[in-house]
Parts: C-alpha cells; sequence; structure tokens
C-alpha cells in the first residue's frame, strides 16, 4: 500500500460518536461529525525493523471537544503495541474540526485506524520467517489487543456498580430533587471491568452530562469476553442513572 493510501485508511476510520452524526461527513451545517484539517502520517516503528515485523496495525479512540484539542487517547485494538504507541503520539500532532450538534461544537469520542507497512526492507532471520509463516497459517493478522463491539460478545455485560450523580445543593442549574437522569451513552469497558472514554449521546438533562460522564468512569461492569477470551468492548446503552443530593461541597472527582 502506498503512502497515499495509508493516509486515505486513516481519514476514513475517523468517526465521531455523537447524536444523529455517527461519521466524519457531515449530515446537514447543524449536525456534523469530526474532520481533520491538518495530518501527518505515523513512522514505521523502530521496534518493528528491529523485530522483523513486516507489517501492522492499530486502532485507537480519544475525545476531541468544542475547540478540537484532544484528550484521553486509549489503544483499543493493535496487532503490536509499537504500532498503537506510535499512531497516538502522532494523532497528538493532527488538528482537528469539533463535531457539532444544533450548530453549537461538541466534545465527542473519535476513532482512528492506520495500517502500517515499512519504508525500507525488513532485515529478517530464520526465527523471524518461522514465526512470520506460523501466523500466515493461523489465518489473519496477530492481534495483542482485540477490541469487539456489543453484539460480538458472548454475552450481555451488565454495570455492576455505579457512584450515582452526586449534586451538591444550590450549585447546580437543574432542578433540585431530581431523583434520576435517563441518558443514552457509549463508553469503553476494559479487560478489567473498568469504564473508559464514557460520552454521553443524549439525554433528559443535557446540563448534567459532563458530571455524568465523570460519574461513569468510577463504574464498574462484568469482563467482557468474546469467543471465551476477556477484550476491550464498546457499548452503547440507555440508563436510569440515579442522582444523590448533598449539602457538603462535591469532591471533583466525583
Amino acid at each position: 500500500m502506498s503512502r497515499i493510501g495509508r493516509l486515505l485508511v486513516a481519514v476514513l476510520a475517523l468517526a465521531a460518536f455523537s447524536l444523529g452524526s455517527p461519521s466524519v461527513e457531515a449530515k446537514s451545517k447543524k449536525e456534523q461529525g469530526i474532520t481533520v484539517r491538518r495530518q501527518i502520517e505515523p513512522m514505521y516503528p523502530a521496534w518493528a525493523y528491529n523485530h522483523g515485523v513486516s507489517k501492522g496495525y492499530a486502532k485507537i479512540a480519544f475525545y476531541v471537544d468544542e475547540h478540537g484539542e484532544i484528550s484521553e487517547l486509549l489503544p483499543i485494538e493493535y496487532s503490536h503495541l509499537a504500532f498503537a504507541e506510535e499512531l497516538m503520539t502522532t494523532v497528538q500532532k493532527w488538528e482537528f474540526r469539533p463535531a457539532r450538534k444544533q450548530g453549537k461544537a461538541i466534545r465527542s469520542v473519535c476513532h482512528a485506524y492506520w495500517e502500517f507497512l515499512p519504508d525500507r526492507p525488513i532485515e529478517t532471520n530464520a526465527l523471524f520467517d518461522t514465526s512470520k509463516r506460523m501466523d500466515g497459517e493461523s489465518g489473519g493478522e496477530p492481534r495483542e489487543l482485540k477490541y469487539c463491539e456489543d453484539s460480538e460478545l458472548d454475552a450481555r455485560i451488565g454495570m455492576l456498580s455505579f457512584p450515582g450523580l452526586v449534586l451538591q445543593k444550590g450549585t447546580v442549574q437543574t432542578e433540585e430533587g431530581l431523583d434520576r437522569v435517563r441518558a443514552r451513552v457509549s463508553l469503553f469497558v476494559n479487560q478489567r471491568g473498568e469504564v473508559a472514554l464514557p460520552h454521553v449521546v443524549d439525554s433528559t438533562h443535557p446540563e448534567l452530562n459532563a458530571k455524568l460522564e465523570a460519574a461513569l468512569k468510577r463504574a464498574g461492569f462484568a469482563i467482557p469476553t468474546c469467543e471465551g477470551e476477556a477484550v476491550l468492548a464498546l457499548l452503547e446503552r440507555t440508563y436510569d442513572f440515579p442522582v444523590v443530593w448533598t449539602e457538603e461541597p462535591v469532591p471533583e472527582a466525583l
């Protein structure tokens, strides 16, 4: 694959998880996904050259905020860790236009995928050649980290714990006495049942979305598995989240 081919792969694999706009392409002037303003190509990792690895790939996810700034980069699948590390380093040099909803810039979650091919010949020895033959016979590329969507899991996993949406009275712009918030959320669950990159897609109380996302980072899920193997999973679920009111100041982590 040429350098141009690899560039197109990355652009087309970017996706914004915002309400009504699940792709990079703008659907309207009021709702559109994330777009890339400036992009540079990742380098082929030195680790791969040194270990006789002739190709690789990586998928990562991250937030893109209202100003196009990225944060909380998360590897979600890769053939070898070195490819994910290179992609995460390079993506931080890209420039993004944020997703928009109702004409307003919003924070959302973006995916990036890159296929790596070397720019110079790979030097191999008999050990590397044998390893590559074995990989080829088993079918498909090797994966050190595997990612699955909800529908691919062995069983539907449930939320085991949630700290509650803790609000201090008199400090939030919502009605006091509110006992729950209904929200559709997307989030990643890792092989330990921990949550990463939670995103509120839609909710009954948008003014509480940021606090709800912060609370979800401390939720716990059953461990996701696919074909009997613990995996990183992407879930999109609708919940009624309980609200806890307090007179005391709420720590930022809550």
